[in-house]
């Protein structure tokens, strides 16, 4: 993955000068994204536009050679952040080499369904991958703008009067302004704000394809979805409809995922890891990754990374069971309650959010992926387990009041992850150089789940209610891996496999009785002596967007403030930012995994998992930092 930047103005406007602030300046805002080299060019149009492009690349494969890519002719520049994991399949197709990047394939594609025939939703379909990007056309003048299915990677966009820009992270709109022409009131105006007013989050599964001299602010309304999984339908064929054929379709699926997003890595005998917090998602992700790269020939045991407050850490427990399962090379790391504390402003200042539960987990995560670019500083990749939990209604779809209503939030989960759980995987580890890769976002994987019918999917009371069942979360998952594979081993221990969800932000503390060090429990405690009573209610009164309801949510609001808007709402920035609340809960609970599921879903699950089968995860001796 990479840093991508691109901006448009007036060329009367640029100065020299100027363009080679904004490329200084981006190019340090994005560096953490694209340490290996850095590449630019600025576009002089023929309609008296100038266009900035600016490229930080972290090379995972392909030469390394830096952006934008460009076609023989020089007419298409492309600056793109993330892969394309069917690009060999493209190439074929298309009667292709490529030979910088995977990305590369982009460009025939384009001149095949966009610029001959008009068609963005083939050329869409057609894309298996991770990114976001900017291409420009100069013989046809025009700019297209995309960005992935689920929002893997980010992509934001802003403007004012004199420029639109298009950018991976928002630092680089809301940066100190970079004066344009001193002698224009405009400017004069604007020395100690941001770069840019407006800011916003560009969608995904959206494009926007635009000439560049019509482009103004007000045509970046015209984005366009080329999906949109409210208009799925659930199906009712053999396929959708028979549970046996529901289960392997589930797990060849999901297979063919992580062969697509492991397959150059192993040819390539890139440095790559697994993110293992022994629950059922990361488990499945490194048991596949195991077996595929054992099949592979794969001369080493792949590497798995977990994080805790302690050894006794209740992940740190089942990941160490699971990494003795699958005989990995195992690297267990610890945080202190105030290395974590100390890390909060950081981690805002990466994942670019003041959301509760992001930060809660992202400041574990960010500092996992830090101490693993420490000890392995040539990793480059790091595989990981979001989007399962949206998939399945995370808990507290056991409190869904009807299959419809379950299969409604599941749908608004999954487009809404690119605010939550997929913005925090991927900026927490490209703030230390990792490209992360997602297999659960697989196109055609995201698309199977969300047709197959909701009755059997639901768990816990909805289910219990409709047919007597009691199942736990993710129970079709659970059984679709519930087999043993071709070579007759299980993909996971049975008490793994039935492991019920444990929040990241949880799973990291420990809750035994004389030894409970709780990670969120801690900053609670710290945002109370933080704040008074009197002190917290004024402050918050600051806000009428996403108003802080606890000290915790002040005090995340003001390091994001601190950091991106001083000058409070002189520039959109705080508008980006979404509060993650469970639904059918009770109103102003914690966010918290452990704290909102209904308590009789609560004591079946612990009954299914944990009295029936009486885990008892075993300690071992591995490598502990």
């Amino acid at each position: 993955m990479c840093g991508v930047y691109c901006s448009i103005h007036d060329t009367k406007d640029c100065t020299e000068e100027y363009i080679k602030s904004v490329i200084d300046n981006v190019s340090k805002l994005l560096n953490h994204r694209g340490p290996d080299s850095t590449g630019f060019k600025v576009i002089k149009t023929i309609n008296g536009k100038t266009i900035i492009m600016v490229h930080t690349r972290l090379h995972i494969i392909g030469e390394s050679t830096t952006q934008p890519i460009e076609d023989l002719n020089n007419q298409i520049s492309l600056v793109i952040n993330g892969e394309i994991f069917n690009w060999k399949e493209l190439s074929k197709e298309l009667d292709y080499t490529c030979k910088q990047s995977d990305c590369e394939i982009l460009i025939p594609l384009y001149k095949e369904y966009i610029r001959k025939r008009g068609d963005f939703k083939t050329f869409f379909k057609k894309l298996n991958g991770q990114y976001s990007f900017v291409l420009y056309d100069s013989l046809m003048d025009s700019i297209l703008v995309s960005r992935d299915h689920i929002g893997i990677t980010p992509l934001y966009y802003g403007y004012d009067e004199k420029k639109i820009v298009f950018c991976s992270e928002m630092k680089c709109l809301t940066m100190p302004n970079i004066n344009q022409n001193p002698s224009k009131s405009f400017y004069k105006n604007k020395i100690n704000f941001s770069f840019l007013d407006t800011v916003k989050v560009f969608q995904p599964r959206t494009y926007l394809h635009l000439n560049v001299n019509e482009i103004i602010y007000t045509s970046l309304t015209k984005t366009e979805y080329y999906l949109d999984y409210y208009e799925l339908t659930q199906k009712n064929g053999p396929e959708y409809s028979d549970i046996s054929i529901i289960k392997e379709n589930i797990r060849t699926r999901f297979e063919k995922s992580i062969h697509y997003q492991l397959d150059d890595l192993l040819n390539l005998n890139v440095n790559f890891g697994v993110l293992l917090s022994g629950g059922l998602d990361s488990s499945l992700v490194a048991s596949i990754i195991n077996k595929k790269a054992k099949a592979f020939g794969f001369l080493h045991k792949i590497k798995t990374f977990s994080i805790g407050v302690n050894k006794n850490s209740v992940d740190l427990v089942a990941s160490r069971k699971v990494a003795k399962f699958l005989d990995s090379d195992h690297h267990e790391f610890y945080f202190t309650i105030e290395e974590g504390l100390s890390a909060i402003k950081d981690t805002i200042y990466y994942t670019e959010t003041y959301d509760t539960t992001t930060i809660r987990a992202g400041t574990a995560m960010y500092l996992l992926t830090k101490k693993i670019k420490d000890l392995f500083p040539e990793l480059k990749v790091l595989f990981s387990g979001e989007l399962s939990d949206e998939l399945m209604c995370y808990l507290y779809g056991s409190n869904a009041p009807s299959e419809n209503a379950f299969q409604e939030e599941t749908v608004k989960l999954v487009s809404q992850v690119h605010l939550f759980d997929c913005l925090r995987a991927n900026k927490t580890c490209m703030a230390n150089s990792i490209e992360p890769r997602v297999p659960f976002t697989d196109p055609t994987f995201v698309k199977y789940i969300l047709r197959i019918p909701a009755r059997f999917k639901t768990f816990g009371n909805l289910r219990k209610q409709k047919t007597g069942e009691i199942v736990i979360e993710k129970q079709l998952l659970r059984d679709a891996f519930n087999v043993l594979d071709t070579n007759g081993k299980r993909y996971l221990p049975k008490d793994i496999l039935m492991r019920r969800k444990e929040a990241f932000s949880d799973g990291i503390s420990t809750f035994d009785e004389n030894k409970n060090v709780n990670w969120i429990d801690s900053i609670i405690e710290f945002c109370e002596k933080k704040y008074g009573a009197i002190g917290f209610h004024i402050k918050r009164e600051k806000y009428s967007y996403n108003k802080p309801h606890t000290k915790e949510q002040l005090w995340y609001r003001e390091l994001f403030c601190e950091l991106f808007n001083k000058h409070s709402y002189t520039n959109t920035s705080e508008l980006t930012v979404k509060f993650w609340e469970p639904n059918w809960c009770s109103k102003g609970v914690d966010p918290s995994a452990r704290k909102h599921i209904s308590s009789e879903f609560k004591e079946h699950s612990y009954e299914i998992v944990e009295q029936k089968q009486k885990i008892v995860f075993e300690i071992g001796s591995y490598d502990q930092v």
